[in-house]
């Protein structure tokens, strides 16, 4: 039963859960064991992930035109197609604001779910792993938990820089092919 439980709350946790994920996880560290916990934690997170982009985007079709028109907006939104990686995998990563914030943010910005999914999937691994087993982590690595933070900071800076290169490449090539 306990297993169903913390599996609910993991998918609320991106939708409506007013705890940090940290709180959540650690709970389910301390009651499942690390390994059970961040199973289960990644299938619920990623399936509210889901859910709320999927909530958020249907609903701003209808409800939020008014929104999408301010200039604010607009520069949220030129920022966010600028580096889609590097942004929304941060703010995935690190739990300055909730991930429901990060998902009506995505779908507003219209970030396509195709990247936000292998961005939410990659930090999520790297955010609940590093929260159940960073003591393991940092022993096995010989690091403090704070450099375990810069160490996942600096992997998802990497990764942004490489799917940006990707990308500028891909475009470089369309450009050509369109001349």
């Amino acid at each position: 039963m306990e297993h169903l439980i913390f599996f609910i709350l993991c998918i609320l946790q991106p939708i409506c859960l007013p705890v940090p994920e940290a709180t959540t996880i650690l709970t389910g560290t301390l009651s499942l064991g690390p390994t059970k916990t961040f199973i289960i934690g990644m299938v619920g997170i990623m399936i509210g992930i889901i859910f709320m982009y999927q909530i958020t985007h249907f609903l701003s079709k209808k409800f939020l035109r008014k929104l999408k028109q301010s200039p604010n907006f607009k520069a949220y939104q030129r920022y966010m197609s600028k580096y889609p990686i590097l942004t929304t995998g941060l703010l995935f990563a690190i739990p300055v604001i909730p991930d429901e914030i990060i998902c009506v943010g995505s779908a507003l910005g219209n970030i396509k779910l195709s990247i936000i999914l292998p961005v939410a999937f990659f930090s999520k691994m790297i955010s609940i792993g590093m929260i159940t087993y960073s003591k393991a982590i940092a022993d096995i690595l010989i690091l403090k938990q704070w450099q375990v933070i810069i160490l996942e900071i600096v992997i998802m800076a990497i990764a942004s820089i490489i799917y940006q290169k990707i990308n500028n490449r891909k475009k470089r090539r369309k450009t050509k092919k369109s001349r």
